[in-house]
């Protein structure tokens, strides 16, 4: 049953709940293509001349939706790295980030999977390396190197190779929850040393 138009002033609730129900779709279906208009509309209980009110095309809503998932796991990182970066501690920033990117990851296996298991045709300006989370891995690789905290190497390289190895444990250690897989400080320890050349946080004073 389509419910009454929203009165005037609660449009960016309506826009909300439109968003929810895009990323509830994504997450159901790990599909752009079977998410369609009248699918959004129909969970939403709107009709679709109210959702073009708010959005020109569905590309337009599935793109704000996956902005908005990433904009939460920049929010996350950017909290991971906030203690550490407040008392000058570089390489705990990056530590801090990663660990972070781990524990959204299994807090929110649903928002993780919209990101990087559901296919999609519509994607963000850039792609996911121009993402504040990313950007924010690279920054802290920087600035590790140019402290000396880090072994020398093209940081954007480097941020690519990290995220992958994160993505992976992300995965794995969501799918394969049944392995009796070490803490997740160890595994970001071990994954930070091996490809950037970070001290393991127990071998620092």
């Amino acid at each position: 049953m389509a419910r009454s138009r929203s009165p005037r002033g609660e449009g960016d609730r309506l826009r909300t709940e439109l968003l929810d129900a895009t990323e509830q779709l994504l997450n159901e279906t790990g599909d752009e293509r079977e998410v369609t208009v009248r699918a959004i509309v129909e969970r939403v209980g709107v009709t679709p001349p109210s959702l073009y009110r708010h959005y020109p095309d569905k590309q337009s809503l599935i793109r704000e939706a996956v902005a908005r998932r990433f904009g939460s796991l920049g929010a996350a990182i950017g909290a991971g790295r906030a203690p550490a970066e407040q008392a000058g501690d570089l390489a705990g920033a990056l530590r801090g980030g990663c660990l972070a990117y781990l524990r959204w990851a299994q807090q929110e296996p649903g928002g993780y999977a919209m990101l990087f298991s559901a296919r999609r045709d519509t994607v963000l300006p850039g792609g996911p390396s121009r993402t504040a989370a990313f950007v924010s891995l690279q920054s802290g690789i920087e600035a590790c190197q140019q402290a000396g905290l880090a072994r020398d190497g093209d940081a954007f390289q480097q941020a690519l190779l990290v995220w992958a190895a994160l993505h992976g444990l992300a995965t794995l250690t969501v799918n394969l929850a049944q392995i009796d897989w070490p803490k997740t400080e160890a595994l970001v320890d071990g994954l930070l040393e091996g490809l950037v050349g970070l001290a393991p946080s127990s071998a620092l004073p």
